[in-house]
């Protein structure tokens, strides 16, 4: 396992516009989620050849030996904000629903599970779409889901930017997924 510098800053971030225990309470929400990838890994016995952790979040390289099929690997892909809104459900039922940590879990998992690439709901949708269209009209249909979904997301991206004057992360998340779009890549170079 490696932990990119990257992910290290993101942390530095956090605290400094949450404090320190704020950030702690998001990177626990981050690490749920990508426990949660981790485990389905394990239930589906695909113990992952690399593990990076980004600001971006968790880089997993699956062994050539274990590829799993387009559903296992879309149970893989849902099980981080699965967790992260199972998290959020069972501290809203114990009344703690307004909290960071409550907050910081239903934002993961609800960003998450939108079906935009890179994003998890992205690559469930490619997986899912992968077994009944096959790979390459599910890589179309995924790239056509995300733009349409990425267009309004930046637009009210921008707008939160200039009605708050500093939250920007909703267009930077948005800018960086047609960035990943017109790139064509799985991921962004470090």
């Amino acid at each position: 396992m490696q932990v990119n510098f990257s992910c290290f800053a993101l942390l530095a971030f956090c605290c400094i516009f949450a404090g320190v225990s704020g950030g702690a309470l998001l990177a626990l929400a981050a690490a749920l989620h990508e426990a949660a990838h981790l485990a389905a890994l394990g239930i589906f016995h695909a113990a992952p050849e690399a593990v990076t952790l980004t600001a971006l979040g968790c880089r997993i390289v699956p062994r050539r030996e274990k590829f799993l099929n387009g559903w296992k690997s879309c149970a893989v892909s849902l099980a981080g904000p699965g967790a992260n809104l199972a998290a959020y459900g069972v501290l809203a039922l114990a009344g703690r629903g307004s909290g960071l940590f409550a907050g910081s879990n239903l934002a993961l998992g609800l960003l998450h599970s939108l079906p935009i690439e890179p994003l998890d709901g992205g690559l469930a949708l490619r997986s899912a779409a992968g077994q009944v269209l096959g790979w390459e009209r599910a890589g179309r249909l995924s790239r056509i889901v995300s733009a349409i979904l990425l267009l309004p997301l930046a637009a009210l991206g921008f707008l939160i930017l200039l009605r708050t004057r500093y939250n920007f992360s909703l267009l930077a998340l948005s800018l960086y997924g047609m960035l990943y779009l017109a790139l064509g890549r799985d991921y962004l170079p470090e």
